[in-house]
């Protein structure tokens, strides 16, 4: 839990003619974590073929709203024969699938037609009844269109020399409904016109209500249909998608095989615990464990209510494989920052609820609700320290300090927290250089152990001058040898003796300021409760003008409210700032790579 899982490389001799079924092998064990090398092996022309079919596949099941329903795909039987099952069944289906698609955008485009006609119908409806003049008109020609209000006038003087009578009316936003009433021998010049102002005409047709009708449940008729050819084709479109994704994946597999002292060779990692297994289950191939080489991919054994926090580490870097493993120092630090920034019982109560009913009801936003609700708890603890409930303090009976009324306090307190988060970033490095057996790290990098005793020396300094006002002369000298003693190695490691100053001058302020970073944690808590005195000041203010208590309560209810969002906002922001830049610095380097064994039927990236 605290180091990544223990990695072996492993050397995979493979027999000729049976390529494929041992990488389909080791698709099924889901353990090796494959060495990526040039595509030697891979089938192009198949890979395209693969990505042709199943673009066609993702094609019709997007058409007929069908989700993907992945699994394992245990056996894949003779390629050629499955591809050209694939392609007759899917010549088949697609003809069908189009067929259904072209009815029904025909059919949306009729609708729409009708739909325009509809809202032209309304819009003139105080002057003429389209429908029975497009039914029932004899002696008189009738057109009708939408045209921008600033043609419509345009439109009226270009016609307005013929014996015509044109009728408009407001449509929509810039646009008018008009009619045209005319005699047949001006035709052309209104067909003219029409061309003229580039006027969006609708057909006479598309006025019958009885059409409409017809028209809206041709469209049902023609999503039943469609519905039912979904049902039809589910399981198979599922189950060719699900073939080809491993017949792609099986490709990228083979990119990594390369031919050595006359074989086929794979090379990959895998956890040491679960080396027989997977030695069992693989025919026709020679294993060989080999020397530790390069950087291993990481297996994390995170405890799974925190992956949300190894997602958040993840984002900033992976760690190196014999690193230690931050999640769990980074979900304390975490936690602990963020109840002492945030830390009000109630609020924290509501944090926890909110970041429960995320976790349960949300997917997408699970990891969010996990986080807040474990920072909600957090908040609940440090609020029973501040004795503060919706920044009320009278409510519960003991409280150790309360962050306003003890100012001083609150800051000694956050430089506290800020000496001993760093404190464990020097030891976790210290610890990590051990487990890697980087034993040069151990004296004369950023979290060396003759940096823990500067840092140490520096607050003990600072300590027993101003507080404690006592003579340090005997400290700075210790200090100093101590400060000349780094110098000296690593001018003896870059055999530069400028540059190394230069790198002790900075790692030393930045120690210090990273301290004093830690400076937020009180001024964060601070700022938490001189909002609530806004709040309740506000809310006083509301109450005397109003003279009700309902009004002084809704004010407190929405006061409370917006801090817990602002806040909220603000103080995981903060805390993430102080992690990654003051907690990682010293320990964490990152730059890792993520263990993802291969598996058939899975997406393995290439």
């Amino acid at each position: 839990m605290f180091f990544p899982e223990k990695m072996l490389r492993l050397n995979i001799q493979v027999e000729s003619d049976y390529i494929n079924d041992v990488l389909e092998s080791i698709g099924r064990t889901g353990l090796l974590h494959i060495e990526k090398e040039k595509h030697q092996f891979r089938n192009d022309s198949e890979v395209s073929r693969v990505k042709t079919l199943l673009m066609l596949v993702i094609k019709y099941m997007k058409e007929l709203n069908i989700n993907a329903n992945k699994r394992i795909i245990n056996s894949i039987p003779d390629q050629e024969k499955l591809f050209n099952k694939i392609e007759d069944r899917l010549l088949i289906i697609g003809r069908k699938v189009d067929d259904i698609a072209n009815k029904i955008k025909d059919s949306e485009q009729e609708l729409e037609h009708f739909n325009r006609a509809s809202s032209v119908k309304k819009a003139l409806a105080p002057f003429i009844d389209t429908m029975i003049l497009s039914r029932d008109l004899k002696h008189l020609k009738m057109r009708t269109a939408i045209v921008s209000m600033d043609v419509t006038e345009l439109l009226r003087l270009s016609v307005k020399a013929k014996d015509v009578l044109l009728i408009n009316q407001p449509l929509f936003e810039q646009t008018n409904a008009i009619t045209i009433f005319y005699e047949e021998e001006y035709e052309n010049d209104i067909s003219k016109a029409f061309s003229t102002f580039k006027v969006i005409e609708i057909d006479l047709d598309y006025f019958c209500d009885e059409a409409f009708d017809l028209q809206h449940k041709l469209q049902e008729k023609l999503c039943k249909d469609k519905q039912s050819l979904a049902e039809q084709y589910k399981d198979e479109l599922q189950d060719i998608q699900n073939h080809l994704d491993a017949i792609s994946e099986l490709e990228v597999a083979k990119s990594s095989l390369r031919k050595e002292n006359g074989g086929i060779e794979l090379e990959g990692w895998i956890p040491k615990k679960a080396v027989e297994e997977f030695i069992s289950k693989i025919t026709h191939a020679k294993v060989t464990i080999l020397e530790l080489e390069g950087e291993a991919p990481v297996l994390l054994k995170t405890p799974p209510s925190l992956l949300p926090f190894e997602n958040l580490i993840s984002s900033f870097s992976y760690p190196r494989y014999g690193e230690m493993n931050p999640v769990i120092p980074f979900t304390i630090s975490f936690l602990l920052l963020f109840g002492l920034m945030f830390g009000d019982v109630g609020h924290g109560l509501v944090l926890t609820i909110v970041g429960l009913l995320v976790k349960k009801y949300s997917e997408d936003y699970a990891d969010l609700g996990q986080i807040y609700y474990l920072s909600g708890i957090s908040s609940i603890f440090v609020g029973f320290i501040y004795g503060s409930v919706f920044g009320m303090h009278n409510i519960l009976p003991i409280s150790f300090f309360t962050p306003m009324e003890d100012t001083l306090t609150t800051i000694i307190f956050s430089i506290g927290v800020g000496v001993l988060i760093i404190s464990m970033s020097f030891l976790l490095h210290i610890v990590t250089a051990i487990k890697r057996k980087e034993t040069s790290l151990l004296f004369i990098s950023d979290g060396s152990i003759l940096w823990l005793l500067v840092y140490w020396f520096s607050i003990g300094i600072l300590v027993k001058y101003f507080v404690q006002e006592l003579q340090i002369i005997y400290e700075v000298i210790l200090l100093s040898l101590l400060l000349l003693t780094i110098l000296t190695l690593s001018i003896i490691k870059t055999k530069e003796k400028t540059q190394s100053l230069i790198d002790l001058l900075r790692e030393y302020i930045d120690t210090i300021t990273n301290t004093i970073s830690f400076l937020r944690v009180g001024a964060f808590a601070l700022a938490h409760a001189a909002l609530f005195m806004a709040v309740f000041s506000i809310a006083r203010m509301v109450g005397e003008s109003q003279g009700e208590t309902f009004f002084y309560w809704m004010t407190i209810i929405l006061g409370n409210i917006v801090i817990i969002i602002l806040e909220g906002i603000v103080v995981t922001i903060q805390t993430l700032r102080l992690e990654y830049f003051e907690f990682f610095k010293r320990f964490f380097k990152g730059g890792g790579l993520a263990y993802k064994p291969y598996k058939l039927g899975e997406k393995n990236e290439d």
